[in-house]
């Protein structure tokens, strides 16, 4: 059985804390729907952008941003696979307990057509130094999972227990691809599974991305330490309550906003309206050219009624006119 050693620190008490007071403010603050939205996608693009680049896969967060939008039609792969594999977290994490197979199946959707079907999903075959063997791979992984479903995991802090279950998965790198990837989405499937994840808002990766020397550092010295994740939690927590924190930090300034409390309660902004201004959080600026990308298959008339009612609120603003006609947010 595994039976990680750790000793929870006054720094991760403290970092738990911030946590948990940053998260009591975000379930209480009420913003806008199409706001929340926004965060949610931001928070995906800057995922999906640091996985890929700690991968070693360059894609600019633009066109992961047009790959999501739908504003191109030469996707990459990788793009679709890592959001495919990101939104499929919450379904998974609904389940009682979490097993082995779902983290295969986390693996096998960020490689649909990069690797060889024999290879999406399966653990590796080649030895890798300083990890284990691939005879001894299953294994390991069964145990790590039996410990996940045990009492003595889930009576720890889901942030404690999610940190101790990716460290394992990097130090085993059970796969043949996207190690880390996959490691981080299993440390969401805990957190979502404990009902701690804050649906989408936050993102932990492009810390991993920015901090790589503490990142590498850190988990280098749980086998130094003989195997204690102390640090580890510590390295974890930091960034998570960071995280956390600037959440907080952006909600209050949606809800102090005044295009935001002119629509809150007193004006119904329609699915249109919403997708307006979610184009101009995105792009700064809407011409009339841009309408049928926007929004396919609607007149330019209709629009054109849409835009004049968020005008009317003051929410977006107006420049030029008729066809050569500009409209950014207030």
């Amino acid at each position: 059985m595994f039976f990680p050693e750790f000793t929870i620190t006054q720094k991760t008490l403290k970092n738990i804390g911030t946590v948990e007071y940053s998260r009591a403010i975000a379930d209480s603050v009420k913003i806008l729907p199409v706001w929340e939205k926004q965060l949610r996608k931001e928070s995906l693009i800057s995922r999906i952008y640091s996985l890929l680049k700690i991968e070693g896969t360059g894609i600019d967060e633009q066109t992961i941003k047009a790959s999501l939008e739908g504003f191109t039609e030469n996707k990459p792969q990788e793009v679709t696979n890592f959001a495919d594999a990101l939104r499929s977290i919450r379904e998974i994490g609904r389940k009682l307990e979490l097993e082995e197979i779902d983290i295969k199946y986390i693996n096998q959707t960020l490689t649909q057509r990069l690797l060889p079907k024999t290879k999406q999903g399966s653990y590796r075959t080649l030895k890798k130094t300083g990890r284990p063997d691939p005879g001894e791979i299953l294994a390991k992984i069964v145990t790590l999972f039996d410990w996940l479903n045990s009492l003595d995991a889930r009576e720890n802090h889901p942030l404690i227990t999610a940190a101790i279950l990716s460290a394992e998965m990097l130090r085993i790198e059970p796969f043949e691809n996207f190690n880390q990837s996959t490691a981080s989405m299993a440390f969401d499937l805990v957190l979502e599974s404990y009902g701690y994840s804050l649906e989408g808002l936050i993102e932990i990766d492009s810390y991993f991305l920015s901090s790589r020397k503490e990142f590498e550092e850190a988990l280098a010295e749980i086998e130094k330490n003989n195997f204690d994740y102390t640090h580890w939690l510590e390295y974890i927590t930091h960034g998570f309550s960071a995280k956390t924190y600037n959440l907080v930090e952006k909600i209050k300034l949606l809800e102090k906003d005044t295009k935001v409390a002119k629509a809150t309660g007193r004006v119904k902004i329609t699915e249109r309206q919403e997708r307006i201004i979610e184009y101009l959080q995105d792009y700064g600026l809407l011409q009339n050219k841009d309408f049928p990308v926007v929004f396919p298959g609607i007149s330019e008339d209709t629009v054109l009624r849409d835009l004049k009612s968020l005008l009317d609120r003051g929410i977006v603003k107006k420049s030029g006119s008729t066809k050569s006609s500009r409209y950014e947010l207030s």
